[in-house]
Order: structure tokens, then C-alpha cells, then sequence
């Protein structure tokens, strides 16, 4: 008697991703990223913006508040002429953005006061190595009377004037 054995094998059973499935998801993945991201770092930029617009009316209260002690912005309360709200402007907790202790800066808060003591001009400057530093709005200003601007040249990008930055920008 002849001993003949079957060899049977069982099937095998594959799994995991083939290659073309895994570059699918990779394609899918990175488009959704190049859609997502910059709405997201569009959605960070407005809230940069809109504490700054806060800091910034801080410091245009302070600066009233400084004007009302001796009807100037460059006196003291003594009428000696000083380096008055612009000397004592960076020693104030609105003079960053965001204030001290609630982040890195992302802008600092200048103020230039008129000759005459009668007007000023606030102006937020990007740090440089901050997240704002490549920000087409540019370098935010704000008069003592309100009006709203760009500092020249500091604007570009998708901006083609000054105008239609602050347009976009301060809103």
C-alpha cells in the first residue's frame, strides 16, 4: 500500500494596505492640510489683531486719562514740559501685545506726541521673530482723534494701498 499524502495548503490570508491605498490617504491628507492651514493661520492672525485692538484702546484711555491731569500729553500735572505720556507709555501693561505674563509679544505699542502737546499717534510694531513678523496688514496706528491706519510702508502683499489694508485689517 503506497502511502500518498495531500499536502494541502491553507490559502493565505493578506493584510494590511497595499501602497496605492497608503498614497490615497497621503494624497487626501495633504490636500486637506493645503485647504486647512491657512485658513487656520488666518483664524490665529484675527485673534492677534483683535487683542491688539484692545491693548490699543487701553492705551488711548490711558492716554486721555494723562491728558486730563495737565490739558497736554507732553506736560506733567506741574506744567513742566517732559517727556510726558510718551516717556511713562512703555512702563504701562498695554504697551505689548499680548500684555506681560499672558504670552510672548506679538506687537509693541509706541506712542509719538505732537510738538505741541496737543495730539499723538499710537503705533503697534510686529516683532520681528513673532507670529504677525510676515503679517500684510502691516504696522497698525491709531490717532488721538480715532482715525485708524497703516504705518507707511510696513503694508504689502494682498494689499495694495494703505486704504484697503486698513479696510481689511481693522475690522
Amino acid at each position: 500500500m503506497s502511502t500518498s499524502r495531500s499536502l494541502s495548503r491553507s490559502p493565505v490570508v493578506a493584510s494590511g494596505f497595499t501602497l496605492i491605498e497608503l498614497m490615497i490617504a497621503v494624497a487626501v491628507v495633504a490636500i486637506l492640510a493645503a485647504v486647512a492651514y491657512p485658513s487656520y493661520r488666518e483664524h490665529v492672525a484675527k485673534g492677534h489683531r483683535g487683542q491688539l485692538k484692545t491693548q490699543m484702546a487701553l492705551a488711548q484711555q490711558w492716554m486721555e486719562r494723562f491728558y486730563s491731569d495737565a490739558y497736554s500729553y507732553k506736560k506733567n500735572t506741574a506744567g513742566d514740559t517732559v517727556d510726558g505720556a510718551a516717556g511713562l507709555f512703555s512702563t504701562q501693561p498695554f504697551s505689548a501685545s499680548p500684555p506681560s505674563g499672558e504670552g510672548a509679544a506679538v506687537y509693541t505699542l509706541a506712542v509719538e506726541v505732537a510738538a505741541d502737546g496737543q495730539s499723538y499717534t499710537l503705533t503697534a510694531t510686529r516683532v520681528a521673530t513673532g507670529p504677525m513678523a510676515a503679517d500684510p496688514c502691516g504696522n497698525p496706528t491709531v490717532t488721538g482723534k480715532g482715525v485708524k491706519g497703516v504705518a507707511s510702508g510696513t503694508f504689502g502683499g494682498r494689499y495694495a494701498t494703505a486704504a484697503a489694508a486698513v479696510a481689511e485689517c481693522w475690522r
